[in-house]
C-alpha cells in the first residue's frame, strides 16, 4: 500500500491512497496483478524520497492533491492546519477508504492465495486490523524483516537498496532482475513503477524470487552494497564544509 498524511494534519492523520498486489502462480511460475486507487474528496499530503545511486536518500519531495482529482496539485502552505470540522470530516473519509479496501480484499480471497509478503509490513498489518480485515488465515511474511535477520544486520534497509542489489528494472514490456524476467500485461505497464503500490510490490515480488533462489548472490551484491553505502556516509561526514 502506499500511505499519504491528511493535508492540514502535519502527517498525524495518515489514509492509504491506493494498494497493489502481484499474485505468483508456483506451479507455472506466472504472475497476474491486481490494484486500486482509492478515490475521496480529501486534500493529502505525499512525500516521495530522492535516492542516488546507492539506494541513499539526498531529498524530499512533496506533493500535495486531492485523492479524488489526482492530476491537479495545489501549493503547499506550511501555516495551513486542519480544524475541528475538518478532521471529523477526515475521520469520515478514512472510514470510506478502509470500506472500499476491504471490499477490494474480498476479491482476493476468491484467487486461493495462501502467503501475504510485504517490506515493512507494520503500516500495513495496522490498516488491514483497522478495516477490520482478518489476516489470521495467511502466513504472513516481512522481507525486510527476514533480510536483516538472517544476513544478522545491524539495521534494517530499505526496498530502493534492496532493488538495486537485485537489478531490478522495468522495461516497456516487463520486469526484470538479476535471474527473473516478467512480462507486464498492457493493462498495469505505465502503472510499474517505484513508489507507487503495484511497482512496489512488484519489486517485492522479484526481491523474494532473488533472495529465495539465489541466496549466496544476494549475500554477496548486499555485502558489497553495505561496504559502499558505508564508505559514502564516512565519506561525506569527514568532507569540509562548504
Amino acid at each position: 500500500m502506499e500511505f499519504a498524511g491528511i493535508y492540514g494534519t502535519r502527517q498525524s492523520m495518515q489514509i492509504p491512497i491506493e494498494i497493489g498486489v502481484v499474485i505468483h502462480q508456483p506451479d507455472s511460475d506466472t504472475i497476474t496483478f491486481a490494484g486500486t486507487a482509492f478515490s475521496q474528496p480529501v486534500d493529502v499530503e505525499l512525500w516521495k524520497n530522492v535516492t542516488d545511486d546507492v539506494g541513499k536518500r539526498i531529498e524530499g519531495q512533496r506533493r500535495v492533491f486531492n485523492l479524488a482529482s489526482r492530476r491537479q496539485t495545489k501549493n503547499f502552505d506550511r501555516k495551513f492546519h486542519l480544524g475541528a470540522d475538518g478532521q471529523r470530516e477526515a475521520r469520515r473519509i478514512i472510514t470510506l477508504v478502509f470500506r472500499d479496501l476491504r471490499t477490494f480484499m474480498r476479491t482476493l480471497n476468491r484467487k486461493d492465495i495462501g502467503t501475504l509478503a510485504f517490506f515493512a509490513r507494520r503500516r500495513e498489518m495496522e490498516t488491514f486490523r483497522n478495516s477490520r480485515i482478518q489476516t489470521g488465515g495467511f502466513i504472513i511474511r516481512d522481507l525486510q524483516d527476514e533480510i536483516r535477520s538472517r544476513f544478522h544486520l545491524r539495521e534494517n534497509v530499505s526496498l530502493d537498496r534492496v532493488s538495486l542489489i537485485t537489478d531490478f528494472g522495468i522495461t516497456k514490456t516487463s520486469i526484470q532482475s538479476s535471474h527473473f524476467s516478467y512480462t507486464l500485461p498492457e493493462k498495469y505497464r505505465y502503472l510499474i513503477k517505484p513508489h507507487k503500490a503495484i511497482g512496489d510490490a512488484a519489486r517485492i515480488f522479484i526481491v523474494d524470487r532473488e533472495l529465495s533462489q539465489y541466496p549466496e548472490e544476494f549475500r554477496i551484491q548486499l555485502t558489497g552494497h553495505l561496504r559502499e553505502y558505508e564508505r559514502r556516509k564516512e565519506s561525506e561526514k569527514s568532507a569540509p564544509d562548504g
